[in-house]
């Protein structure tokens, strides 16, 4: 266990060795009004740190904060993409970087995408893309990007919509999960969502 939550920053490293993958996992809306174990009537508590923790023991640098409440996103994305170009400085592969968004830390990722236009950065987007983000026409993806989300999400997740007008894309792919935990997919690091994400980016287990 030590180990695995060595490999969980808050913040870029120091000194980022360049034989890692790094992963910035971006979490959903109730984390950042309500801490870092908030629960829903709906769908129970938010495992936020058994999610990092389970990407890390797979591997990864994991990179993630708790953002204040309130928190604004198109300044949020310019932060990470900030953070990104500093593993990119320091010879960090694009192909070694991936950014996990959920809900809310999903559109933040999405900015960030079309903010750093890197075609070779993964993003994987749980319940993210979201039809009313649409309205900002400038609103692109880039990179190699990955969106997961359940069947019964009440939420209108159009993730087809995104891949069409996105110009600046690698390989796309939508898997939409029968669970029908709704909404509450991103609550949890099920395998279900989990396991696929690690075979797209060809992670070894």
């Amino acid at each position: 266990m030590k180990t695995i939550k060595s490999n969980i920053h808050q913040h870029v490293p120091d000194k980022p060795d360049s034989t890692k993958h790094y992963l910035f996992y971006l979490h959903g809306l109730i984390v950042e009004e309500a801490g870092i174990r908030p629960k829903s009537e709906e769908h129970g508590y938010y495992e936020y740190e058994l999610i990092l923790e389970e990407l890390a023991r797979a591997g990864f640098i994991v990179i993630s904060e708790v953002r204040e409440k309130g928190t604004q996103i198109k300044p949020y994305a310019e932060k990470m993409s900030s953070q990104i170009k500093t593993l990119l400085a320091n010879k960090i592969s694009p192909a070694n970087i991936t950014i996990v968004g959920a809900s809310k830390g999903g559109i933040i990722s999405a900015y960030v995408s079309y903010m750093l236009r890197e075609k070779e950065i993964n993003f994987v987007f749980l319940a993210g893309l979201f039809e009313k983000c649409l309205v900002d026409e400038s609103l692109k993806l880039y990179g190699n990007v990955l969106s997961i989300h359940d069947r019964s999400d009440k939420l209108s997740m159009t993730p087809a919509l995104y891949f069409q007008r996105s110009e600046g894309q690698g390989k796309f792919k939508e898997i939409i999960l029968s669970l029908d935990v709704g909404h509450g997919l991103i609550y949890r690091p099920y395998k279900e969502w989990i396991d696929p994400m690690m075979e797209w980016l060809k992670v070894k287990r």
